[in-house]
């Protein structure tokens, strides 16, 4: 894989470009962006370049260190990623790493560290990582990779240099998975609208269409006892799922009451969606994708799924009840704290 596989970050490959093509790399990177734009990939790509046999300032992909690398068995790339259930990079993986890295590389120029979820470390494992950053070996490079860039420490932030990713364009998405031959252009339309300017995102709406589809018509509902009778999924991934689901739609709603010829994200549930903007109120539609992101994140965070989902039907049956007028009080709320810890807030 060479740079012209990374798509849609025409700035941040210009950065390392120059970086590397003027011999001035930084010992660390925090690579910043949504989830499913390129990071992780660029990261490997620049450990390629780092210590392709062939090339200087790119990567050949043909000799034997860019294949290793791309294969993810190169003896001088390392990689830390979260493990278990707290979904945590713990202090025990970073000082293995640490410990190997303060060694002279086995076979390339440089020992790349690529730390792909730099918000989820233990404060252990972070202060741990802060003391090499701090003092980086000469012959290390490190690449963290994180989609929430308020959850890391400052003191790492300060640390590296920050290279900034974007959403990748809806017609961006598009062409990708038109390359897949998924055969459904329809589907491929509706996915590329709704993945939010991220391919992993996209491919794991297609890998669940049929599951979402089902989820949007319990959207189209005007009536609370449908989501009364709902079955909350047990599934963390299909949750978090129907939880962006609702952000979306809801935005939607909110755009619609606005400007009714507005573009939607769900195109295809026009008609429900002009009709909640007329029932549902514009603030409290905004203040509901609001809870609804909280949500997400303590999901995120290792809270139960049930009562994540219970709180989701909360937001959705006070939105119908106003527009029917029916009272209800202020549900209950989730907001994530540190990583496995979420507090309710009455």
């Amino acid at each position: 894989m060479t740079w012209t596989h990374i798509r849609g970050q025409p700035w941040a490959l210009q950065m390392l470009k120059t970086h590397l093509a003027q011999g001035r790399l930084a010992p660390a990177y925090l690579l910043i962006g949504p989830e499913g734009v390129g990071k992780r990939m660029t990261a490997v790509e620049m450990a390629k370049a780092l210590n392709c046999e062939q090339k200087d300032g790119a990567s050949c992909d043909q000799c034997g260190s860019c294949t290793r690398m791309q294969r993810r068995v190169h003896p001088d790339l390392y990689e830390l990623m979260v493990q278990g259930a707290s979904h945590t990079i713990g202090i025990d993986a970073v000082r293995q790493v640490l410990g190997r890295t303060a060694l002279r590389p086995y076979m390339g120029r440089f020992q790349v560290v690529i730390v792909d979820g730099a918000d989820r470390f233990t404060e252990e494992a972070a202060n741990s990582l802060l003391k090499a950053l701090e003092e980086p070996p000469p012959h290390t490079r490190f690449f963290l990779v994180t989609a929430q860039p308020s959850h890391c420490l400052p003191t790492i932030r300060s640390r590296c240099s920050v290279i900034r990713f974007q959403r990748l364009s809806d017609a961006l998405i598009k062409e990708l998975l038109e390359q897949v031959n998924l055969g459904d252009p329809q589907m491929t339309e509706a996915v590329s609208r709704l993945a939010q300017g991220s391919l992993s995102k996209a491919l794991e709406l297609v890998d669940q269409w049929d599951t979402y589809r089902t989820f949007m018509a319990q959207c189209s509902s005007d009536q609370p006892i449908q989501w009364l009778e709902w079955t909350i999924p047990n599934d963390r991934d299909i949750l978090a799922r129907w939880l962006m689901g609702s952000i979306i739609w809801l935005r939607d709603v909110a755009v619609a009451s606005v400007d009714g010829n507005a573009p939607l994200r769900h195109v295809k549930a026009a008609a429900p969606i002009h009709r909640h903007a007329q029932r549902m109120d514009r603030q409290q539609c905004l203040e509901a994708a609001i809870q609804m992101m909280e949500l997400w994140q303590s999901l995120e965070h290792q809270v139960s799924p049930r009562l994540i989902g219970t709180l989701m039907r909360e937001q959705w049956l006070q939105l119908l009840g106003q527009g029917a007028g029916m009272p209800h009080a202020p549900p209950a709320r989730l907001v994530a704290c540190q990583p496995g810890r979420a507090r309710p807030l009455s």
